[in-house]
């Protein structure tokens, strides 16, 4: 990622959606209904497997588990000792590694009919009881979008990360929860549509909503993904 930051762009967004903020819709039930709605069509099937079963993952020398493409991530056994101030003073567990970080985007417009709104995706992660949650529009790690995986880029990856359409308005790093995660990092951006009709927009995942509804999701139990909540600090 090449992203280049311009506190100007983040101070004119701001003042454009301040300005603009009495027509923000503050209503959420429409919103709680959509997601029930999505969370009907979707069924999913989850079962324990044991790992040598995983599908191009192995276990190295080391007895550390990889993918066959040596991209994604890596899981190893840690040992910690002599720990200051915990409730313990030493223990072994297992820890994620990454080499490279995420990208974690809201899609922003800004209307003159309802102010900003900011473009959520009704998605279910894995390992989450198959509940959906509120998630930003753009989720990816650099493995999804190098194609790892062996099939397409991330829906929207031309508007957050090629820029096109679309105008990057501000990024930060924030590192994740590093008891599970050895030194990770994740981009957070928000890009505001040049043109709030764009197109490319589109399916029954998405929906645009407002920065007041977004603040009353947030507050709201199990209903919005933490990287959400991450990216509202911003504003």
């Amino acid at each position: 990622m090449n992203f280049k930051r311009n506190n100007q762009k983040l101070s004119n967004f701001k003042n454009e959606m301040n300005k603009f903020s009495y027509l923000e819709d503050t209503d959420i039930s429409a919103i709680l209904k959509w997601v029930k709605q999505r969370q009907k069509k979707v069924k999913t099937k989850s079962k324990v497997i044991n790992l040598n079963k995983c599908k191009d993952w192995f276990f190295d020398k080391h007895s550390n588990l990889h993918h066959k493409s040596h991209q994604f991530f890596k899981v190893k056994a840690v040992e910690t000792k002599g720990a200051f101030g915990r409730e313990v003073k030493s223990w072994s567990q297992p820890i994620l590694t990454q080499k490279h970080g995420g990208v974690l985007a809201f899609i922003a417009r800004q209307t003159k009919k309802y102010g900003t709104q900011f473009l959520i995706d009704a998605k279910i992660e894995p390992g989450d009881d198959s509940i959906i949650k509120i998630s930003p529009s753009f989720q990816a790690t650099q493995s999804n979008m190098n194609r790892a995986h062996g099939g397409k880029r991330p829906k929207f990856y031309d508007i957050v990360i090629e820029n096109k359409g679309a105008e990057l308005v501000y990024y930060t790093i924030h590192n994740e929860e590093g008891a599970r995660f050895w030194k990770k990092s994740n981009w957070n951006v928000i890009v505001n549509l040049k043109n709030p009709n764009d197109k490319r927009i589109k399916g029954e995942n998405y929906k645009w909503v407002s920065l007041k509804q977004l603040k009353k999701l947030a507050l709201r139990n199990r209903c919005v993904n933490p990287f959400v909540k991450t990216i509202l600090f911003m504003l």
